[in-house]
């Protein structure tokens, strides 16, 4: 390489730190953490997507995190839940037993209601339509971007013109 290019090149890495940084700001809407997380003083670019890079490993952990964490909780919930209805069942047995058709305590009173039947599905492809609730239709973005991608003209809709992304490999 030549002196010339050398200098062309590092002009356009200025450019492209110049203009990420520009585009981290106005990402940013006014987050001065995140502006000072990401930029910490970097102006050349490589360290500019070294920041970002670490950034992200960092946000995908934390969403990840989140995930398992909410699914931690949907699980505790659904026990809490289950055992709510326990206790009910035990309370309705015992009251049945007794022959009451209220207890009161000092944290609360239990009364026996009457639940109406509902209907037990034995066979759901035997119920008539009448019976069923209509769906509004939901569109298939993977089979309709399939299509065009094919050649195949859908009245409604387009290809993008596609793009670039990033693959981050970690070692």
């Amino acid at each position: 390489m030549n002196a010339h290019s050398d200098i062309g090149k590092a002009q356009q890495e200025i450019e492209a730190a110049r203009v990420l940084r520009e585009q981290i700001a106005q990402l940013a809407e006014g987050d001065e953490d995140f502006i000072r997380d990401t930029l910490e003083g970097e102006t050349e670019l490589p360290a500019l997507v070294r920041s970002l890079l670490a950034g992200i490993g960092e946000d995908e952990a934390m969403a990840e995190g989140i995930d398992a964490y909410a699914k931690d909780l949907a699980s505790r919930k659904e026990r809490f839940t289950n055992r709510a209805k326990l206790k009910r069942a035990l309370i309705c047995s015992a009251l049945e037993i007794s022959g009451r058709k209220s207890m009161e305590t000092d944290v609360g009173t239990a009364t026996l209601s009457a639940v109406k039947p509902k209907a037990i599905v034995t066979e759901e492809a035997d119920i008539p339509a009448e019976f069923f609730k209509p769906q509004p239709p939901k569109l298939d973005q993977t089979a309709l971007s399939a299509a065009l991608r094919e050649g195949r003209e859908v009245k409604g809709a387009c290809l993008s013109n596609g793009g670039n992304t990033v693959r981050i490999l970690r070692r």
